[in-house]
């Protein structure tokens, strides 16, 4: 008697992909406040998929998430690796030698470690209404200031009138941490089906 096998139903999530190699590249860098290269680095002597911002990750996929946070902001689906067991070589003395040993070890996956270290604040709340914009000025005359300062010109009117909107945008930046604008609001690591 042929009697067949029963198996639990699987979803096939593909491969783990926490900052956006496997779907295009990262579009939605740190809630969307940066645009698609702004990961980038290049001439850092990087592998091209770093260097692009497109940090690979090799483990399969074994839950789908959202970041949410209390405030009700809601991240894009990605599909993350959880603990996975991953190979690590020691060595050791023998007989007047070193031998290689391998290890096999049990690690944090990307759900932990995007729980543990990267969920900490929402960026939407970190950076409401018109402070995302402000934060784009604030690192745009900052660049400006040093390249005023490369030129000799750090002495100069101008330089003096860039340092004055730096400032100005410092003290609102420190308004709105004071009134609660500005609020730091953690994220959570939602499962979706």
């Amino acid at each position: 008697m042929n009697i067949p096998t029963l198996a639990a139903p699987a979803i096939l999530l593909g491969r783990c992909n926490p900052y956006g190699a496997e779907s295009g590249g990262p579009r939605r860098v740190m809630g969307g406040l940066h645009g698609p290269a702004s990961a980038a680095t290049p001439d850092a002597g990087l592998p091209e998929n770093v260097a692009q911002g497109e940090w690979l990750c090799q483990q399969p996929a074994q839950v789908r998430v959202r970041m949410t946070c209390q405030c009700g902001h809601r991240g894009e689906v990605t599909s993350l690796c959880s603990w996975h067991e991953e190979i690590t070589w020691g060595g050791e003395r023998v007989a007047g030698g070193f031998r290689r040993v391998k290890k096999i070890v049990r690690v944090h996956g990307h759900l932990e470690e995007i729980q543990r270290r990267q969920a900490g604040a929402c960026i939407r709340c970190l950076y409401p209404g018109n402070y995302a914009s402000w934060y784009h000025d604030l690192f745009a005359l900052q660049g400006h200031l040093a390249a005023l300062r490369d030129a000799g010109l750090w002495y100069s009117d101008v330089a003096e009138a860039v340092r004055r909107k730096i400032e100005g945008l410092v003290t609102a930046f420190d308004e709105g941490n004071a009134s609660g604008t500005i609020h730091r609001c953690p994220m959570k690591l939602i499962a979706v089906s």
